[in-house]
């Protein structure tokens, strides 16, 4: 009989079999063995290979299943984002050139029903990327004075919370890693601040949610927020459409020679307003044959965000999120 801390070697030399320690008796099942169990795929997988992790003559191609693991999901990565660039660069032109495509939802008529700002986010939740990216080809550019509808004033710093929005549903979850894990250097990304300037150039911060204990909650004057990873905004012409947009650009902040810094210098930010009013209600919206007029009283209390990196497909690969002006409560 086996013992169980000498694995049986097989005819070839290897040493093909495992462990079962899912009772309470461990037993070794030989090579071949198949046992009927919902776990089946896992189990297999594993007996594969622990099977050539054993065996001298195949412990060689692991590299080889690895590397062609990694293809996979570049492929994958790569399909996923040239599914997206072509969308968006559909619905662009569609836009550009004035027409609406029978497959795409009215989504700005949708928009200028929501009644409050927990409406508005609930619905931008739900929404599809496609969606997202019509919805904000159809909004308005802010103006740097209409920044000023947060009420949460620091040092004269206009607050917003930010949230990540569907980016389709494989890179979803890369936007997050990206976000929270790399850029937020495994911080929270919690939005933005803008700083007012009287001069020419306004500097804009990204806030991380910091940890804290019980104690340092209870103390008052302690931040649980970090600022980082500066930007200067400005309003300039949208890389998407023909108008124009509030632009967060991220190289005038970056060295060129750090390796990192060669990553987030190509990181831009796009923004526009979802037409809701300072108290949250939506602006009132007269229409003709012509034109829509929008009141803009204090307006840029939401708005609607594209992000991407111009290394990586530029703006026809960006991921959409939203910033919440902070209200005091």
């Amino acid at each position: 009989s086996a013992r169980l801390d000498q694995p049986m070697k097989d005819e070839r030399g290897g040493y093909p079999c495992i462990l079962q320690a899912n009772s309470k008796n461990a037993k070794l099942l030989p090579p071949g063995t198949i046992r009927k169990s919902r776990h089946f795929p896992l189990h297999f997988f594993l007996t594969y290979l622990h099977s050539y992790s054993y065996s001298p003559n195949h412990s060689k191609m692991m590299p080889s299943l690895l590397a062609a693991a990694a293809g996979a999901v570049v492929v994958v990565l790569s399909g996923a984002s040239m599914l997206n660039m072509f969308d968006t660069f559909s619905l662009a032109q569609n836009h550009n050139n004035n027409k609406l495509l029978s497959s795409s939802p009215d989504v700005t008529t949708r928009a200028a029903s929501w009644k409050s700002i927990d409406e508005a986010m609930h619905e931008l939740q739900t929404m599809s990327r496609r969606d997202l990216v019509a919805l904000y080809l159809d909004c308005e550019q802010p103006n740097i004075d209409d920044l000023t509808a947060t009420s949460e004033q620091t040092e004269e710093n206009w607050v917003y919370d930010g949230y990540l929005l569907s980016n389709g549903r494989i890179l979803t979850t890369i936007t997050n890693f990206i976000t929270n894990k790399l850029f937020g250097r495994g911080l929270k990304w919690m939005g933005k601040t803008y700083f007012s300037s009287n001069s020419s150039i306004f500097i804009g911060k990204n806030r991380f949610g910091l940890e804290q204990n019980a104690e340092q909650k209870s103390i008052k004057g302690i931040s649980d927020v970090l600022l980082d990873r500066t930007f200067d905004y400005y309003i300039g012409k949208s890389a998407l459409c023909s108008g124009s947009s509030l632009i967060n650009r991220y190289s005038p902040h970056y060295s060129r020679w750090s390796p990192m810094s060669l990553i987030w210098r190509g990181m831009v930010d796009e923004l526009r307003v979802i037409p809701l009013s300072v108290d949250a209600e939506c602006n009132v919206v007269s229409t003709d044959q012509t034109h829509t007029q929008r009141e803009s009283k204090k307006r840029a209390v939401l708005l609607l965000g594209m992000g991407y990196f111009t290394w990586s497909g530029g703006a026809w690969n960006s991921a959409p999120f939203c910033l919440v002006a902070k209200q005091e409560k």
